[in-house]
């Protein structure tokens, strides 16, 4: 069985340790602190979270902002997932609390509560305000707090412009709900909870999700591979430098080497086939992707694909065609904020990606 997975939310023993900061959130949880967790997305957030509320105990429900179509859909949604943090038969009860009544259907075999508001309703906004409420309503009944988690709840801004202030001004009187918003575009979830002009300034902990530190890493890597009697101390500096300790793109190399493997100690030639199997299998999604950018992204990011790293310079400027420093740099800010782009340790600018680095790196070569 492949020691690594990837792609989805990883739990138990393909979860990389973080025994840090998993003691750091469920000692907040159990504190009652509200907590804003922010990095680049696929660092493991999500995951983290999920082994936190595991360890903690505490009931919770998750809600992932960015499959939320509006208001209406979101109250619909949080309704459904605040019910069940309580037994069935005593939905009816908290279900009469709600000004408007919204449709419920029970799967018998699962006990799966359907929850719908009717989307034409007009007053949108007690009808969400009523949702909102309806946990802090359920916890204070049954004397037990519960955890709201919102993942990438920077989308929050883009499901309806008052959000925000409704979101707030409901949360800031729950005595019961410890919430904790997960967020991967960080300057935009800095804006939320530390501009003073915003609603959520200052209204949870920040916490800050960094790489897996190195040798942390590298025994947890080492381990996988031996719990299928495979060495793998000759190539694991080899695996974290090309990944750049990306909890993410390490597990999709790592699970690569493991299917592509013959021998019981791993050599650098199965990690080079591996790389290489991966953009061969993605060649689309890169090819779609690098089909999205204007000319002056991809000068940009051919650029620092190609070592040169200061693209406000003059002489990135004029090496590459651009019009301007501050069309270059503006460019790389737009990047950034989509994740294309992510600055190393020592403030380099680098492509998120290594294996759509490597894709364009390949496919320029052939040219």
């Amino acid at each position: 069985m492949n020691p690594f997975k990837f792609g989805n939310v990883v739990t138990g023993e393909y979860f990389t340790n973080r025994k840090k900061e998993i003691k750091e959130i469920v000692s907040e949880i159990k504190a009652g602190q509200h907590i804003v967790l922010m990095s680049p997305r696929r660092y493991g957030k999500t995951s983290l979270v999920d082994e936190a509320m595991k360890i903690s105990g505490v009931k919770w429900f998750k809600m992932n902002m960015e499959l939320i179509a509006g208001e209406v859909d979101m109250a619909n949604y949080y309704v459904r997932n605040a019910l069940s943090l309580n037994k069935f038969e005593k939905i009816k009860h908290y279900l009469k609390s709600l000004k408007i009544q919204p449709y419920i259907q029970m799967q018998p075999e699962t006990n799966d509560v359907s929850v719908s508001f009717n989307m034409e309703s007009r007053n949108i906004s007690t009808l969400l305000l009523d949702s909102l409420q309806l946990p802090e309503t359920i916890a204070r009944n049954i004397k037990q707090r519960f955890v709201v988690v919102f993942d990438e709840f920077q989308e929050i801004r883009r499901i309806s412009p008052m959000l925000e202030r409704k979101m707030r001004g409901i949360f800031q009187y729950h005595q019961n709900i410890t919430y904790i918003f997960i967020g991967s575009q960080e300057s935009m979830i800095r804006e939320i909870f530390q501009n003073k002009k915003n609603p959520f300034y200052k209204f949870g902990r920040h916490i800050t999700l960094n790489k897996i530190d190195l040798p942390e890493f590298s025994e947890f890597i080492i381990k996988r591979f031996a719990s299928q009697k495979i060495d793998a101390s000759k190539v694991i500096d080899d695996i974290l430098e090309f990944t750049d300790c990306h909890p993410y793109y390490t597990q999709q190399l790592c699970h690569e080497i493991y299917i592509l493997n013959e021998k019981k100690t791993l050599f650098k030639s199965v990690i080079d086939k591996a790389v290489d199997q991966i953009v061969t299998e993605h060649h689309a999604d890169y090819s779609r992707w690098w089909n999205t950018l204007t000319n002056t992204e991809r000068k940009v990011i051919i650029g620092i694909v190609s070592g040169d790293h200061n693209p406000t310079s003059q002489e990135f400027i004029k090496k590459y065609g651009i019009k301007s420093a501050s069309t270059s740099g503006s460019v790389v800010g737009k990047l950034t904020t989509a994740g294309t782009l992510v600055k190393k340790n020592g403030g380099d600018l680098k492509i998120e990606d290594p294996f759509w680095e490597k894709w364009i790196l390949k496919n320029r070569q052939q040219r």
